[in-house]
């Protein structure tokens, strides 16, 4: 081990030494260098190498690599030759990193590190080694073909490349959705970048029957404006500097193939390659929806994508007849890019029509309650956003006839019963809110959301306990397990007892029953399931009212009673325990308080231990407990 340190650090003089005649550092800094690197070899070279280790030694040598350089500036270090230390810092961190990844090759995370240090230093050479070593370690990582055929394209100007890279990536990873995404994309910003030069040259317009044509316009070589674009490969155009002869032939050529070349015709600058990778990505990934949706997303950033977006429509169409998600999404296509539009422009009046019209269809055609519910939703979604007076009236309208038909065909969701009362009480029409939220509550029960919502609906007037309370009553009658509605439940009743509606009797009554009830209640297998909460909310919220009401002694007396009558969990005694801390911190009675308090907590923390009889939550108690102790003492 001591050989090969020394052996490393051998390597190291020629360029410390250049260093020094050039200033850059000193005596003390150079040794200071060689004992740091030292300590670095010997921690890379134990029997059992930690991947943080090589990491350290690399940023170690990054940051002085960067402070070489600005030193090199801040001197104004000149040279026409390029010396050893110019590159030997640089050098030794690529050094670093094909010894950690020689160790950790399986570690994707190093290899994308790896590569963007090398695209930091332009290492193009180095970088084309290194992707093909990482893609040859994860043949299945999509990310390291997409960040490949990325640099291939925009720093290597290599389309032929990228594509491969691409091709070989689906090949091992078919069903990769990003590796489509890319691919696609890749396609599209090649087309783009033609349509660029050719706009830049003026030949934008111009008829085009060749590629000479195409990607080499009699222009100056060095203008400012070209842009550089990957060499177009003649199997996809036709080659007139041809010497075979084709020259001739080309201007034999039929009317309807020159009029095909022109920029309005031509297939390729029409996108049909990026076509074309969508008709094999939805081969490989048949009934993904969201899969196809993100090719739309992708077509916004690019121009003249009609036709591909019509083909991606026309596909999402025929292969989802019966999927309301697609069909809604079809609907609403008219307005897809709206965000962008003045909702005041008529265009944006032609395609909210188109989308109400064919949301028409889809609810004929496809009659279920999801159909509507998306239907609706989209209407509401617009009624929002606009501001014409005209327009949200038409919405309005449209909403409510939509809500209607949906309920007289029996397909209104508790989802749209929810946003029906929402917009009627938006236009302050709080009675028929009240009515919609009923009859929602009717039709489906067990819908909590109704419930919350009939019942905030129903608020009344101050001291009138009588009328909400069967809402409450009737509401968790039907959802039993329902954490949420015990929640506002007991907190109305907390309420109605400090604003001095309900007595401390009515209110215990309320608790005893309300215990009652939930303790009949089966418990659930998931541990987080709101029916296991249950109990324990309402055995709490009691303690807490008793501990207002009448003082620590009240809540003593209830949390005793609970304990001995009902088996609560383990949180319940924890609550208890902190409701101890807090009235000794609030209490002047001295040691005698803190004496009864202590007794307390500790017949508590028994009592939770006999609950808590896993190893696991015994050791948490006993923890809490020694914290608990050391607060009283």
């Amino acid at each position: 081990m001591a050989d090969t340190v020394q052996y490393y650090l051998e390597q190291m003089v020629p360029e410390l030494e250049d260093l020094e005649q050039k200033g850059i550092f000193s005596k003390a800094e150079i040794k200071s260098i060689v004992k740091k690197r030292t300590k670095f070899e010997y921690a890379l070279k134990r029997r059992i190498s930690k991947k943080v280790d090589y990491l350290r030694y690399a940023e170690y040598e990054m940051n002085l690599e960067a402070l070489r350089k600005k030193r090199k500036v801040r001197l104004d270090i000149k040279s026409n030759k390029t010396s050893l230390s110019d590159y030997a810092g640089v050098r030794r961190i690529y050094f670093i990193f094909e010894r950690v990844l020689r160790k950790f090759k399986g570690d994707v995370a190093l290899w994308l590190q790896y590569i963007e240090f090398a695209k930091g230093n332009g290492a193009s050479r180095t970088l084309g080694k290194i992707f093909a070593s990482a893609i040859q370690m994860h043949p299945t990582k999509p990310s390291l073909w997409i960040m490949a055929a990325s640099w291939e394209f925009e720093e290597n100007a290599n389309i032929v490349a990228a594509r491969v890279l691409m091709q070989r990536g689906l090949r091992l990873n078919s069903t990769s959705t990003s590796l489509w995404h890319e691919y696609f994309r890749l396609e599209l910003v090649y087309v783009e970048k033609i349509k660029a030069r050719r706009k830049i040259l003026g030949i934008d317009q111009r008829s085009q029957s060749t590629l000479e044509e195409l990607e080499a316009g009699q222009t100056d070589a060095n203008d400012d404006n070209m842009i550089m674009l990957p060499k177009i490969t003649g199997e996809e155009f036709v080659d007139e500097a041809d010497e075979t002869g084709e020259k001739g032939a080309v201007r034999k050529m039929e009317e309807s193939m020159v009029e095909a070349l022109k920029e309005n015709n031509n297939p390729v600058l029409e996108g049909l390659l990026g076509r074309i990778v969508y008709r094999n990505a939805i081969v490989a990934i048949p009934n993904n929806l969201p899969f196809r949706k993100k090719f739309i997303d992708i077509y916004a950033d690019f121009s003249d994508t009609e036709m591909g977006e019509q083909e991606i429509y026309e596909s999402i169409r025929r292969d989802f007849p019966q999927n309301t998600e697609a069909r809604s999404y079809l609907a609403a296509r008219h307005l897809s890019r709206a965000n962008e539009v003045d909702v005041e422009n008529p265009e944006f009046v032609k395609g909210l029509r188109s989308c109400v019209e064919e949301f028409g269809r889809c609810v004929e055609e496809l009659p279920t309650s999801e159909m509507w519910e998306h239907y609706t939703r989209f209407l509401e979604q617009w009624r929002r956003k606009v501001t014409d007076e005209n327009l949200k009236l038409y919405l309005t309208k449209s909403l409510t006839k939509a809500y209607k038909t949906a309920q007289k065909k029996d397909f209104l969701s508790p989802a749209s019963y929810l946003t029906w009362a929402g917009m009627l009480l938006d236009e302050s029409d709080r009675t028929q809110a009240q009515s919609i939220a009923k009859q929602g509550t009717q039709k489906y029960p067990a819908s909590v959301e109704l419930w919350s919502t009939r019942i905030d609906l129903a608020i009344p007037a101050m001291g009138e306990v009588e009328q909400q309370q069967p809402l409450y009553v009737e509401a968790l009658r039907n959802n039993p397990a329902s954490l949420k509605l015990w929640t506002i439940y007991l907190d109305w009743l907390v309420l109605q007892w400090q604003e001095s509606v309900l007595e401390d009797k009515d209110l215990e009554e309320a608790f005893t029953d309300a215990m009652t009830k939930t303790t009949t209640l089966l418990p659930s297998t998931d541990p987080d399931a709101d029916i296991n909460k249950l109990k324990d909310l309402v055995m709490m919220r009691y303690v807490e009212w008793a501990a207002r009401s009448g003082g620590i002694k009240k809540a003593r007396a209830v949390y005793k009673q609970i304990v001995s009558g009902s088996f609560p969990n383990p949180k319940f005694y924890e609550a208890c325990v902190r409701l101890e801390q807090a009235q000794s911190e609030r209490g002047t009675a001295g040691q005698l308080l803190s004496k009864i308090a202590q007794e307390r907590v500790e017949w508590l923390f028994e009592m939770a231990v006999r609950v808590d009889e896993r190893r696991d939550g015994m050791w948490n108690w006993d923890c809490l407990f020694d914290v608990t102790m050391t607060f009283f003492h």
